[in-house]
């Protein structure tokens, strides 16, 4: 075994190869002996990864080491892979430190999402930072059950005009998980609002999984709206998915006919395969 020295030198090489080992073979205590905040950062989350992983026994040492060397963010995420309550309950204690690394904090704090205050989440969902939005909704969608659309809407509303993909992504994707009329109608503005490529399919995927009237309606207003572009193509092949209400989907489509609002030749091979498609069970 590795003898622990307390700075960092040429045994980091040893330290290594020691982690490197599946499964690994150094006890948590030993693994608190080889962390030094001197020590180059990759091998200090390395070891702090392989201390959390410990889990009940890491516990101890991981907080034996945060009373010698301070909050290390990566400290903070091994006490949060131990799932324990001792370090749910000591990471709760930083949540009014302002000299702690926010985002580690948080992120450490991801499986107890239920237990984060909503301001705490609100104000990651508003920092500018994406990796900071992207912990607020893992952390959101503890309570997404238990708010109200308006509320769910309002707090993913300023991810949604985000322009970087995975921000709006991660937000769509939390909204598809209800059904609410309002959040499907929020999916269809933002269709309508040519927003980045990647972010518009998983709107348009989220729209269709909802698989509601009020949904249903929306993709056909989405269509008639982008008959013109490219886009009518993934909407057409969305409606067609739609196999539990195609009887509400093939009268819509039959209205639009008959209102003079689509032709024919557009909706023919949506309503064939609406006719083709068997019946589903219980329908």
């Amino acid at each position: 075994m590795v003898a622990a020295e307390p700075v960092p030198c040429a045994a980091d090489a040893l330290v290594w190869q020691h982690l490197g080992q599946r499964p690994c073979q150094l006890t948590a205590r030993e693994l608190a002996r080889f962390f030094h905040p001197g020590r180059s950062q990759e091998l200090r989350w390395a070891l702090a990864e392989c201390l959390g992983m410990h889990n009940a026994q890491g516990l101890q040492p991981c907080l034996a080491l945060i009373d010698r060397y301070g909050p290390q963010s990566e400290l903070l995420r091994a006490l949060g892979m131990t799932h324990q309550p001792a370090a749910r309950d000591a990471l709760f204690r930083y949540l009014d430190d302002p000299g702690v690394d926010r985002l580690a904090l948080l992120c450490a704090l991801v499986g107890w999402g239920r237990q984060v205050p909503l301001p705490v989440i609100e104000e990651a969902l508003l920092h500018p930072g994406q990796a900071m939005r992207l912990v607020g909704v893992e952390l959101l969608q503890f309570h997404a059950r238990l708010l109200t659309a308006q509320q769910l809407l309002k707090l993913c509303e300023p991810l949604l005009g985000d322009m970087r993909p995975p921000v709006a992504m991660a937000a769509i994707r939390l909204l598809q998980r209800r059904n609410e009329p309002l959040l499907a109608g929020r999916l269809a503005q933002l269709l309508q609002a040519d927003p980045p490529g990647p972010v518009w399919e998983v709107a348009l995927y989220a729209l269709g999984s909802i698989g509601t009237e009020t949904s249903i309606a929306l993709l056909l207003e989405c269509w008639l709206a982008c008959r013109e572009t490219p886009k009518a193509v993934a909407l057409l092949h969305q409606l067609g998915a739609q196999f539990r209400h195609r009887h509400l989907l093939r009268q819509r489509l039959e209205g639009l006919l008959q209102e003079g609002r689509v032709t024919a030749a557009e909706v023919a091979p949506l309503l064939i395969g609406l006719e083709d498609t068997p019946e589903d069970a219980g329908s």
